[in-house]
């Protein structure tokens, strides 16, 4: 399927890769479509999320368009920019009441030069913990986010010297 999928994709016959999705499972669709974009990373995958976007906007297919960005794609300039946009897009869809939405975003404040403040990822994962209390991922970034903000000391007297020059 991954060969069909990056065939009627690169050759721009999106009807036809269209038609495929619908006719498979969403999942397995989206794990052969990444792969796909793993081996030609072809701004025509991205491409044709935006056409079906265009044609129905799910959140199904903004992760997907967020997974393209997060892994086939990441090397690209502005590439977790735009996952943020598509996980931002997933998560106002559902409602914020779908856990792997909430972690698509949460997984930005994980990236080396994160999209997320520290407050931001800690109230993100408390919104995943009341949809899901076992998440493992939310307790872990709570919890390192949570030392990171106790830990901020302002040293007044550093203050007082930006005040004398």
């Amino acid at each position: 399927m991954k060969d069909l999928i990056k065939g009627h994709i690169l050759s721009g016959e999106f009807d036809t890769a269209y038609r495929l999705m619908s006719e498979v499972d969403f999942l397995e669709f989206e794990e052969h479509f990444i792969s796909a974009a793993h081996e030609d990373e072809s701004t025509m995958f991205y491409t044709f999320i935006l056409d079906c976007i265009k044609r129905e906007e799910t959140n199904e297919l903004h992760d997907l368009a967020f997974l393209l960005h997060v892994y086939p794609y990441s090397d690209h300039e502005g590439a977790f920019h735009t996952a943020y946009y598509h996980a931002e897009r997933s998560m106002i869809l559902t409602e914020h009441k779908e856990v792997k939405s909430l972690l698509q975003m949460l997984l930005l404040h994980a990236i080396p030069e994160p999209l997320l403040t520290d407050k931001q990822a800690f109230d993100l994962s408390k919104q995943i913990l009341k949809l899901d209390p076992e998440n493992k991922v939310a307790r872990n970034i709570m919890k390192e986010t949570a030392k990171r903000m106790d830990q901020v000391v302002v040293d007044f007297s550093q203050l007082s010297k930006f005040n004398n020059a």
